[in-house]
C-alpha cells in the first residue's frame, strides 16, 4: 500500500522539510502542497489524497477550517492536525470537523510516520498528552453504552480500533454481514453517521484507553 499525502502549512520552510523527509520513506508520496485552506481544498479535489497533513494555525482560514474544506472535496481523505500547541479545544473541533489525527509538532519522524499510516488504517491518532481533552466531558457514573449491546460494544471498541469489517468478523469470528448489521446497529442507536464518529465516539467516551 502506498499513501499519498498533501502538505497544508502557511510556511514554505515547513513544508519544505516534511517533504523532504516524508518523500525518503517507502510508500509515501507527497502529491501536492499548499500554504492556505483555500489552495488545500482545491488540491485535495484533484489529487484525492489518502491523508492531508494539516497545520493547525494558518492566517485567514486555520487548520479546522481546511479540514472542513478538505473532507468536503474528498471525503476518502483522512486528515491528521499537526499543531504545536497544547489547548484542549482544538482538539474536540478539529475531530468534529472531520479530522481522525491530532498530533504536536514535538513528535519525531518515527511518530509522524506511524500516526500517517494508522490514520490510513482508519484509526483515531491522537497525542497522549491530548487525550485527555476526549474524555474530559464523559460521567463515570454513567454508562455510555447502556443502550448497546455486549456484541455491539465488542463491534465499536474494534471499530475505534480501525479495524475493517471483514477484520472485525474474523476476530469475533461471525460473518461479515452480520458485522454490517452490528455497525448499523452502533451507528443507529449512537446517533451516529459513519465509522470515524463512531471512533471518536468512543474515545471521547473513555472506552478506548491505549
Amino acid at each position: 500500500m502506498n499513501l499519498s499525502v498533501l502538505l497544508v502549512d502557511d510556511h514554505a520552510v515547513v513544508r519544505q522539510g516534511l517533504r523532504a523527509y516524508l518523500e525518503l520513506q517507502p510508500g509515501i508520496e507527497v502529491c501536492a502542497e499548499a500554504a492556505d485552506a483555500q489552495q488545500a481544498a482545491a488540491l485535495a479535489l484533484h489529487w484525492q489524497p489518502d491523508i492531508a497533513l494539516v497545520d493547525l494555525v494558518m492566517p485567514n482560514e486555520d487548520g479546522i477550517q481546511a479540514t472542513r474544506r478538505i473532507r468536503a472535496c474528498s471525503p476518502a481523505t483522512r486528515v491528521v492536525v499537526l499543531t504545536s500547541s497544547l489547548s484542549s479545544e482544538p482538539v474536540q473541533l478539529a475531530l468534529q470537523a472531520g479530522a481522525c489525527g491530532y498530533q504536536l509538532k514535538e513528535i519525531g519522524g518515527v511518530e509522524l510516520l506511524d500516526s500517517l499510516w494508522r490514520a490510513a488504517r482508519g484509526e483515531i491518532v491522537v497525542h497522549p498528552r491530548l487525550r485527555p481533552a476526549l474524555t474530559s466531558g464523559a460521567s463515570a457514573a454513567e454508562d455510555p453504552c447502556a443502550a448497546l449491546s455486549a456484541r455491539e460494544r465488542e463491534v465499536l471498541l474494534l471499530l475505534a480500533e480501525g479495524l475493517s469489517n471483514l477484520q472485525v468478523a474474523e476476530r469475533l469470528l461471525i460473518g461479515e454481514a452480520t458485522v454490517k448489521t452490528h455497525v448499523g446497529n452502533v451507528l443507529g442507536k449512537l446517533g451516529l453517521t459513519d465509522r470515524t464518529q463512531a471512533a471518536i465516539w468512543a474515545w471521547r467516551h473513555g472506552l478506548v484507553r491505549d
